[in-house]
């Protein structure tokens, strides 16, 4: 495991590491846990049998390579079966959140902690079920960090969360800051509130902070925004390429 200096932020492999590996595949996991990455982020949708699907978009057409045997599709109308016949890039197979939380374990067996942003509403039960049937209730109430924390732009997706499973942490994801958001990551208890790097403005995070959450911010792609993001004291930054992200952010902090 990588050791993190001391006001650094958590470097998210986001989609695994979505700049060097397939994304949202058990190998662009393993990468980014390889690359260093203190946690991973994976994306879920729901099956037309309702089973749980790792991919970002609602359809496959974009991540499909082109010698899939299925190549469009909308994820939603697929059955699990039919969606296990996409590659998704390199040969890759669209994997379960069970396979993601396996790649999540490093060589020494540590475990990155998985952001399990829910992208569609109605997988949110699922999601929360797997996550509280492959750890023990301990898991999520020790001192360590928890194992995984389900996100989502969606706050019903949260609200459902809560029902299913109160102890799994839970973050709000929102474009910019506004009251709506804030009453809904609280109606919610949410812990963390994201919001998009672009769009802070000069006082969100104490707005944030100032309601008992947690401020972030998504979207630190490039090294500018990184660096803006560590000024800002974000505690987590989403990286498409970890190992790149972490050079950034150890030369921005050499620097001060």
């Amino acid at each position: 495991m990588t050791r993190r200096r001391p006001h650094a932020p958590l470097i998210t492999g986001h989609r695994g590491a979505a700049a060097v590996a397939p994304e949202n595949t058990v190998t662009g996991f393993r990468r980014g846990v390889a690359d260093g990455a203190d946690q991973l982020e994976c994306d879920v949708h729901l099956s037309r049998d309702r089973r749980d699907v790792i991919i970002h978009d609602a359809t496959i057409d974009r991540t499909a390579q082109e010698d899939s045997p299925r190549r469009t599709g909308t994820v939603a109308d697929l059955t699990r079966a039919e969606l296990d016949e996409v590659l998704v890039g390199e040969g890759e197979h669209i994997p379960t959140l069970r396979q993601v939380l396996d790649a999540a374990v490093r060589e020494d067996g540590t475990r990155a902690p998985v952001l399990v942003e829910i992208k569609a509403p109605a997988a949110a039960a699922l999601a929360a079920r797997i996550l509280t049937d492959t750890f023990e209730a301990a898991a999520w109430s020790s001192d360590q960090p928890a194992p995984a924390r389900i996100i989502s732009f969606h706050a019903d997706a949260l609200r459902i969360a809560l029902e299913k499973a109160p102890d799994v942490p839970r973050g709000l994801l929102a474009r910019e800051l506004s009251d709506e958001v804030l009453d809904a990551a609280m109606e919610t208890k949410a812990e963390i509130l994201g919001i998009r790097l672009s769009d802070v403005r000069d006082g969100d995070f104490e707005r944030i902070r100032g309601v008992g959450l947690t401020p972030s911010a998504w979207a630190a792609r490039s090294d500018e925004e990184i660096r803006r993001a560590i000024d800002l004291g974000v505690p987590e930054i989403g990286a498409d390429d970890p190992a790149r992200a972490r050079r950034v952010v150890e030369e921005h902090l050499d620097g001060q």
